[in-house]
């Protein structure tokens, strides 16, 4: 599996944790740190209950090096609140090891619309 498709999976399996409220779960993976948990609690309130597509497979996930090749970033464009597509962009962080053979760490980013 090359790495980012390891990543695209990483980024998906992220997702269905917020989708169910894993909060704790995330952070505890260090995925997701306190601050950026509060703050996609109140983002995500202002929206509606978070949810998978209808067609979960029209879930997009882009995966970008950045070009000092020091991480990945994801995007999920967009994200669904009470089964309705919004304007809400979800970015995570992937770094690798020198050869990118192996994810050293993935937390999410931010959210923005």
């Amino acid at each position: 599996m090359q790495m980012k498709d390891k990543i695209e999976a990483l980024t998906k399996m992220t997702l269905d944790d917020l989708v169910h409220n894993r909060y704790e779960k995330l952070q505890q993976e260090k995925i997701l740190t306190e601050d950026t948990a509060i703050f996609l609690q109140e983002v995500f309130a202002l929206q509606g209950i978070l949810t998978w597509p209808l067609d979960e497979a029209s879930v997009a996930i882009d995966v970008y090096e950045m070009n000092d090749q020091s991480c990945f970033t994801t995007e999920i464009r967009y994200l669904w609140f009470d089964d309705e597509e919004s304007a809400v962009v979800l970015f995570c962080k992937a770094y690798t090891n020198a050869d990118q053979t192996e994810i050293t760490a993935f937390m999410i980013d931010t959210v923005d619309a």
